[in-house]
């Protein structure tokens, strides 16, 4: 199940997989991906329990990059920014 209401300005890469007989090879975020003007900060890997909710915070400004490796994730994410079409 993909559910997508999207929040103005969240955007959503869909990941190329080229498989042969050996695995595969995913290429997850590159220098000049046009999603990736402000360089390159962080990447850090979490592993959660079925059915632990984390991470309820706010940030008043922050670019994330989430790559799940497997499994499922459900985000939720709510818009406080003022004057943004999607605010509320």
């Amino acid at each position: 199940m993909e559910v997508y209401p999207m929040i103005h300005g969240v955007e959503i890469k869909k990941l190329v997989t080229h498989t042969d007989e050996r695995g595969f090879f995913r290429e997850v975020i590159r220098v000049s991906d046009a999603i990736f003007p402000e360089g390159f900060g962080q990447w850090s890997h979490t592993m959660s329990h079925t059915g632990v909710a984390k991470a309820w915070h706010v940030h008043r400004r922050q670019t994330d990059w989430w790559y799940v490796a497997c499994g499922t994730i459900r985000a939720a994410l709510y818009d406080t920014r003022p004057g943004s079409p999607t605010c509320g």
